[in-house]
């Protein structure tokens, strides 16, 4: 904490206002004067994620107009650390997105569908991967493939009762990617913790730090938690920029194994007082019909 201190001392001698963020899993994250936001990575892993997101947002550089993203400031290198502009706005859970109105819902949706074409336009979902490789982020983390064969094949699953549920949905999401174009780049968190709200309308998209290539279908799997209005929008107004078909199952399907693995795997380690946790557990309540849990 003192280098960091001494990093953003330096970086402003008059700095009045610093708010410490220290519940992030990779970086401590200090907003200065509501104005910059500095990144200071825990380990020599996160260190390889700041790197691969700093090359990425110099890609895409103002090429993403329509809402605003990250624009950094300065990367220093020894000790390395990254500032950025910081994006003034609200998060809004999934359930407060539902209650805006229909047609500020609508909006939503067509925001982030112009973001995916955005993205797309300013980098290709191959020099994702370049990227990727280069900072060393390729294999931190398992492909979904590999994680959801580990967690629900080899591994012990916490509760038997889970087995027919994982089953059938495990082998529909099976049969349904096999269908997709999985080499877009893709923002893939486009969780509500990472979209800010200026009153109702989506003004800014943070942590482009899980960017990879993938599917439209799998991008758009968070928006299914936001209900039908914005995903329907999304997938309406995506369709007919690009011309191509998103399919609306194949999104569902995504949310669902998406939840379900994090459900199995907090479950396993017995954190079920987490919010992750328990939003799991309300949203497969709640998408798949006598869930047992």
């Amino acid at each position: 904490m003192q280098m960091a201190d001494g990093a953003i001392r330096a970086f402003s001698k008059n700095v009045q206002e610093i708010t410490f963020i220290e519940h992030g899993a990779d970086n401590i994250v200090a907003v200065v004067e509501r104005q910059y936001v500095f990144r200071f990575p825990r380990n020599n892993d996160s260190a390889k994620r700041l790197y691969f997101e700093t090359a990425l947002l110099q890609k895409l550089g103002a090429q993403i107009q329509v809402m605003d993203v990250p624009k950094l400031v300065q990367v220093h290198t020894q000790p390395f650390y990254t500032v950025s502009t910081f994006i003034p706005g609200d998060h809004l859970t999934g359930k407060e997105i539902v209650g805006l109105s229909q047609d500020e819902q609508a909006d939503v949706g067509k925001q982030i569908a112009t973001l995916s074409t955005q993205l797309n336009h300013a980098i290709s979902g191959l020099e994702v991967r370049r990227l990727r490789v280069e900072a060393g982020v390729e294999g931190l983390d398992e492909p979904w493939d590999v994680y959801f064969n580990r967690i629900f094949v080899k591994d012990r699953l916490p509760n038997e009762r889970l087995r027919p549920i994982i089953n059938e949905q495990y082998a529909l999401w099976k049969d349904l990617v096999r269908h997709e174009q999985r080499n877009y780049a893709i923002h893939d968190d486009l969780h509500p913790s990472n979209l800010l709200f200026v009153g109702p309308k989506l003004s800014g998209v943070v942590d482009f730090g899980d960017t990879n290539a993938g599917s439209i279908e799998e991008e758009f799997r968070w928006l299914y938690s936001m209900g039908d209005i914005v995903l329907k929008s999304a997938i309406d107004h995506y369709n007919q920029v690009t011309g191509t078909q998103v399919a609306y199952d194949n999104v569902k399907q995504w949310a669902i194994m998406h939840e379900l693995s994090t459900y199995t795997t907090r479950l396993a380690r017995q954190d079920t007082e987490s919010f992750p946790f328990k939003r799991s557990q309300d949203h497969l309540r709640t998408w798949i019909p006598g869930f047992p849990l």
